[in-house]
């Protein structure tokens, strides 16, 4: 027995180390809050109180319901509103989360949110899994087109056409219902659709009227056809078990609408509409520096958040890869088969799955992530997956008489390996695992999907307000550039200096 275990008593380690570290990422979690309609009223008042933060989701690049100021604040006619309602309905701390839009219903689900605000229309599929407000602002669909079109006059001559829509929004189901012949062209952020109208991609644009003509009014080169299509409404969405707090909501509207407050709103970001379709649209040149400039702090703390997602994942990766390049290697069976289907499986998914399973799929499971810890734990993940197989081929790499050597010495498999086969191989890792990295850099923008606010996410919001795609892209891509290509040469350095050892 004492034999036995000494044999495999590396595996065993690598083993408890993987469960040490399962255990950890568990300790990360939170239990996801109970949703029987019975505890919304003790939510509302741990809300009044100030021992909760009323989290509300919203996407925003959506002026002017939602968009950012150059100092990476949010304002806007839904955030002002929201404020406004919160302190009437005694709520003290209020925290909005910057996230895709198609992300607000699945993260009211999963219990990451308590509000969506970002100009959702109220409708029947969607009441089926969120509750919704009243009615705070009048919405319906408008049809944009280029300046100088003069073919789409009407909502038949779209059969045949590209029509740019944002993901997850009601101009996606309008249009399959009432244009199937429409090629709809799905984009993820207000200023995508109108770009692409601009840029020749798509023939119309079809969302929110106040958004289009906002957007004539800031950038021109737009027109609208016809009137509004739709007579939708605009409402805040609510978990179905948060009854409490929407009624709240609803008592502090009805306030406002009487005593003058919700008039100010609407006359501050919407006295203009009627004209804003023929008022003169700001000058815009291609490359803004200013963009960059005016948003130097938002940029900088989005650089920093995303060092140190880059950082964490590095770190996660390597371990996982370590735990199971060695997995693979090992003559235990069923440790050898946990290290296969972890490769197969993860190098067999796309990481933006693996991701939203991660943020939105483990709270219906009873395990509730911070955005951060998601993030950094779908990277590692999908990083080692690949480093297993560098880590184990490495290994592999090194002749078998270093064992057998090794072991006619007196010496036994787990400190043959420390001692004698690790070092080799590592240095023969080297070249894949920068490559690796450099990979794992790229993937690390994906994590705006789940609300970081990382460099990639702070650019789609300053691109709402700014509208210089170009600028604030190159601006991006030149940071990953330079991130890369210093990850990359810290490798290639690394290889010189220890080539002599090999």
């Amino acid at each position: 027995m004492k034999v036995l275990f000494a044999r495999h008593r590396w595996w065993v380690v690598l083993l408890a180390a993987l469960i040490g570290f399962t255990g950890i990422a568990a300790q990360a979690a939170t239990a996801a809050p109970s949703t029987d309609p019975g505890s919304s009223s003790a939510k509302l008042t741990a809300l009044q109180s100030g021992n909760q933060t009323l989290r509300v989701g919203t996407d925003a690049t959506f002026p002017p319901f939602e968009f950012t100021d150059a100092n990476g604040a949010k304002m806007g006619f839904d955030i002002d509103l929201i404020r406004a309602l919160a302190k009437k309905s005694g709520i003290k701390n209020v925290e909005f989360i910057q996230m895709p839009f198609g992300n607000i219903v699945p993260a009211l689900q999963a219990n990451q949110i308590d509000v969506g605000a970002s100009a959702i229309y109220i409708s029947a599929e969607r009441a089926k899994a969120i509750d919704f407000s009243d009615v705070y602002y009048p919405g319906g669909l408008g049809m944009f087109v280029g300046e100088d079109n003069t073919t789409v006059k009407s909502l038949a001559d779209l059969a045949g056409k590209k029509v740019a829509v944002q993901v997850g929004t009601k101009s996606v189901e309008w249009l399959e219902q009432n244009q199937p012949k429409a090629q709809l062209v799905q984009v993820q952020t207000n200023d995508q659709m109108f770009s692409s109208v601009k840029l020749g991609q798509a023939d119309a644009v079809v969302t929110g009227q106040p958004a289009g003509r906002y957007f004539i009014h800031q950038q021109g080169g737009l027109k609208q056809v016809g009137e509004r299509l739709t007579n939708e409404n605009y409402g805040y969405a609510f978990q179905k078990s948060d009854t409490a707090i929407k009624d709240a909501f609803n008592a502090s509207l009805a306030t406002m609408k009487k005593d003058g407050g919700y008039d100010k709103l609407t006359a501050k970001w919407f006295g203009d509409e009627a004209t804003a379709a023929s008022g003169p649209a700001k000058a815009h040149a291609l490359i803004n520096i200013s963009s960059i400039t005016n948003s130097a702090r938002p940029l900088w703390n989005g650089f920093v958040t995303t060092m140190e997602i880059i950082g964490m994942s590095l770190v996660l990766s390597l371990a996982f890869g370590m735990l199971g390049g060695f997995a693979k290697l090992s003559k235990i069976s069923p440790i050898r088969w946990v290290g296969t289907a972890y490769v197969s499986i993860i190098r067999g998914t796309p990481f933006i799955v693996q991701l939203f399973m991660i943020y939105f799929g483990l709270p219906q499971l009873g395990v509730q992530l911070q955005p951060m810890v998601a993030g950094v734990l779908a990277l590692g993940l999908y990083s080692g997956s690949y480093v297993t197989e560098i880590v184990r081929g490495a290994i592999q790499s090194v002749d078998k008489g270093q064992m057998e050597a090794a072991r006619s010495c007196g010496m036994s498999s787990g400190a043959a390996l420390r001692h004698i086969i690790v070092p080799q191989a590592f240095l023969r890792m080297l070249p894949p695992l920068g490559n690796e990295f450099v990979s794992l850099t790229k993937n690390s923008a994906l994590v705006s999907f789940v609300t970081i606010s990382e460099l990639f996410l702070v650019g789609q919001t300053i691109i709402s307000r700014t509208f210089d795609a170009l600028t604030v892209y190159i601006f991006i891509g030149l940071v990953y550039y330079v991130i890369t290509n210093i990850i990359g040469f810290i490798a290639s350095t690394l290889e010189k200096k220890m080539a002599v050892y090999i």
